[in-house]
């Protein structure tokens, strides 16, 4: 590490160094947010995130000048002992020992503020981040397969973990206490009383009531219970124009499940799962069967390149279907979710 190196907060005049980093193609290609931002774009951001305070940021400095950031985004909900990982170096300042020192920095932070787990994911063309971050002991534990277009060609996107702290009690997958008991056969034909529909305002009080049942929202990042209004604000922060969709399965007025899910734009082009979460008590495995047959459906109609789902391993309902749909495993998120006083790994499946 560079011993010129200094080390502060962010700063909403950090604005106009940023907008260097966001706007060079060879960092941002390698970016989770790889589109160009204007100045004013980038200082808002900092200025909503300084404001909330659920964003961590470390500014290095090499001879008074920024050289680079690191940002810890902080999970909450099932995901609180979470934090993911960002980090970004001006290219001036490639191999001077930015990068380790910001990691430095970021792992003696997340620690100090109780993270058990940190996360970060890394484009497979990005060999320079990959070697700093097994530097130091992150491991690739999945990946989504052809995630994004860069320079040709479809890549792939690897998701790494460290433990800073141990993630105790862990849980085996096939522990019958917490997964849901699911008929591994599936019905040759799926029942006509299922209707798969948009929700609408009259559906609030049976989403209410689905999202406050411990024992179906296992599967979700949510913890009940969730109030009313909490609720009203997840149907309204559904929007067609922002990606945000959700397919609802229905038996009569009677809510099933449903599958909130997100459609990114290029260079993703992907329709990945937000959350899914089906009715313990009424044959939760053909409800998951019929919403995932449904989102296959819509990327076929719209012309998406590929679908990713994130489930806990004990939501065995879900996980059958997604096998009898013909997704396939590509690892495991270790620890990344906490579910009845216990750590749980997280399975991330694609499609095709």
């Amino acid at each position: 590490m560079s011993s010129g190196l200094k080390f502060r907060s962010l700063l909403l005049d950090d604005a106009e160094w940023a907008v260097e980093v966001d706007n060079d193609p060879e960092v941002a290609k390698y970016k989770i947010s790889i589109y160009p931002r204007t100045e004013h774009e980038i200082r808002e951001a900092i200025k909503q995130q300084l404001e909330e305070g659920k964003v961590k940021h470390i500014v290095a400095e090499l001879e008074g000048e920024p050289a680079g950031s690191v940002g810890l985004w902080f999970g909450n909900g099932r995901q609180r002992h979470i934090a993911w990982l960002g980090m970004a170096v001006r290219r001036k300042y490639w191999g001077k020992g930015v990068g380790s020192g910001l990691m430095k920095q970021a792992i003696k932070l997340a620690k100090e503020l109780g993270c058990r787990k940190l996360m970060l994911g890394t484009f497979e063309s990005n060999e320079r981040a990959m070697r700093l971050y097994k530097k130091f002991g992150f491991e690739i534990e999945a990946y989504e397969d052809q995630s994004v277009y860069i320079d040709g060609s479809w890549k792939k996107d690897y998701i790494m973990g460290l433990e800073v702290a141990p993630c105790e009690p862990k849980i085996a997958p096939s522990s019958l206490a917490y997964a849901f008991k699911a008929d591994k056969k599936f019905p040759q034909k799926r029942s006509a009383d299922i209707d798969v529909r948009q929700l609408t305002n009259r559906d609030l009080d049976e989403i209410y009531r689905l999202q406050n049942c411990p024992k179906s929202t296992k599967s979700s990042s949510k913890v009940p219970p969730v109030t009313r209004e909490e609720t009203k604000r997840w149907y309204e922060g559904l929007k067609s124009k922002e990606g945000k969709y959700c397919l609802s399965a229905f038996e009569d007025k009677k809510l099933l499940g449903y599958l909130a899910f997100r459609a990114s734009p290029l260079p993703f082009q992907n329709l990945k799962f937000e959350e899914m979460i089906v009715d313990v008590s009424q044959n939760p495995q053909e409800t998951a069967d019929t919403l995932i047959a449904a989102i296959k459906d819509f990327k076929q109609r719209y012309g998406y390149h590929r679908i990713f789902a994130y489930i806990p391993e004990i939501s065995s309902a879900i996980i059958n279907a997604l096998k009898h749909q013909g997704f396939s495993n590509t690892g495991t998120m270790k620890c990344y979710r906490f579910i009845d006083a216990h750590y749980v790994n997280v399975a991330l499946y694609g499609y095709p």
